[in-house]
């Protein structure tokens, strides 16, 4: 992505994060970037079109923070790929994926000032947002049925659609069930309902 786009997201981020959604406007975002409105507009056209890259932009760095506190998934018939704890793998995936997005600064910040329009904008609005999450997961799971010799009980993608969602709702909703409160009913659930959903029993 050219380093322009890049200043562009991050500085409307930061201003949705300042002054929320609803009060940014364009002029705002360009200032803060160091570029003229029309710039903006070229290279992301309307507030909601850039609203929507923001939010793209914020979860490939999500992606990222989670990709980095995960170990990758060893290959097949490798050194490391003996004695691989594929439900033990799923499980940190999962807890570190709901902790990453609940800890998010960002998505905290801005559903405290704006939270009706980031509400809508992370559930009507977050289509591209679930189908690069989705393919990230989709691809982990046909990695751990790689390294297991196995086939996975449903599409890999379909599989990485359903986690995707499911995490998003918990984010979004975080109270009733199922209870994620501490770290041991996180990887408890984690355990008992999402391993077996991804891996098959």
């Amino acid at each position: 992505m050219p380093t322009t786009d890049v200043a562009i997201l991050e500085a409307a981020l930061d201003q949705f994060t300042s002054t929320g959604v609803t009060r940014t406007s364009t002029d705002d975002i360009a200032k803060r970037a160091g570029v003229n409105r029309a710039t903006v507009y070229r290279r992301f056209g309307t507030r909601e079109q850039l609203l929507s890259a923001a939010y793209l932009h914020e979860a490939g760095r999500v992606l990222e923070t989670l990709t980095a506190r995960i170990p990758d998934v060893p290959a097949p018939g490798s050194e490391a790929a003996d004695g691989f704890d594929a439900a033990a793998h799923v499980v940190t995936l999962f807890t570190e994926g709901v902790a990453v997005m609940r800890d998010n600064a960002l998505l905290r910040r801005l559903l405290e000032v704006d939270r009706e329009l980031v509400m809508v904008g992370m559930t009507e609005g977050a289509a591209d947002v679930l189908a690069f999450a989705a393919d990230v997961l989709g691809q982990r799971v046909r990695e751990l049925h790689d390294v297991r010799g196995t086939t996975p009980p449903a599409d890999p993608h379909a599989l990485g659609v359903t986690v995707a969602r499911l995490i998003q709702s918990l984010v979004l909703t975080p109270g009733g069930s199922p209870d994620l409160g501490s770290a041991q009913a996180a990887r408890s659930y984690a355990r008992s309902v999402i391993a077996p959903l991804l891996l098959g029993h």
